[in-house]
């Protein structure tokens, strides 16, 4: 994990830092308190400005309790991937430490390789054809699922990937990059020859970014009408048919 010199208002442990015995029950459940406390702060503020002292204050203890459960603020942005990427926490020894970045990107890699597949894009590619406009719709649904599901830990990754280089890699080459890539192939089979590769590419991050509001922002949006974030089925179907739509604009 990168290490940065603590914020003057960052607070230091003041709790004795080895390991105590905690009913197990009650140690679980803090845990995971923590850890969505943790996912919280560094979804909203990055992993440089969030101190631990806001986890702390989010999760409503002490600093001194916090440092019973995660020994450094590395260890809470672990505990935070691990939570985002549905990893158990339960046999974790108390207190948690800092693995180091490399094994926290391990966590990362591993949750984002498994997820990220889509069968409709890649049967499309291995079709040899140009989609239609059922194959597309096909193609925003399963990308609407897969963001919807993945949803905090892209908010996770999107707030915190300035801070740490290493993260910024994974948030482009395996988050962004693989499916962008794969769009790309499938509709230059349909662009008409006037779009240039850079419209091409506009065009096919604008069309992913419907889905993705859709799928993700609106949910944190202020202020929306009630009816943006009512109907789960409704807001698939408009965000694949305009997915789809803006697609099939290439042909032109």
């Amino acid at each position: 994990m990168p290490k940065f010199n603590p914020e003057p208002t960052d607070i230091q442990p003041t709790a004795p830092r080895g390991r105590r015995a905690m009913p197990a029950e009650k140690s679980a459940a803090r845990l995971a308190e923590i850890a969505e406390a943790a996912t919280i702060c560094f979804s909203e503020s990055g992993f440089r400005r969030t101190q631990v002292a806001d986890i702390a204050r989010q999760t409503g203890v002490s600093a001194g309790t916090l440092y019973l459960y995660a020994d450094s603020k590395g260890a809470l942005f672990h505990l935070a991937v691990m939570h985002v990427t549905r990893q158990p926490l339960n046999d974790m020894t108390l207190p948690v430490t800092d693995p180091g970045i490399e094994a926290t990107l391990h966590v990362l890699t591993s949750a984002v390789s498994r997820r990220s597949y889509w069968p409709e894009l890649s049967d499309a590619l291995a079709s040899g054809k140009a989609p239609d406009l059922g194959v597309l719709e096909g193609i925003g649904g399963a990308v609407y699922d897969t963001l919807t599901a993945e949803r905090r830990t892209i908010w996770l990754l999107d707030a915190c990937n300035l801070d740490i280089p290493e993260l910024n890699t994974i948030y482009r080459r395996n988050v962004r990059g693989t499916y962008l890539t794969d769009l790309t192939q499938l509709m230059d089979r349909l662009a008409a020859p006037s779009w240039s590769a850079p419209q091409k590419s506009i065009a096919i991050r604008a069309a992913v970014e419907i889905i993705a509001w859709a799928a993700m922002h609106r949910r944190r949006e202020r202020g929306l009408p009630d009816e943006y974030q009512a109907n789960e089925t409704e807001a698939r179907n408009a965000a694949k048919r305009c997915f789809a739509s803006a697609l099939l604009g290439m042909a032109d």
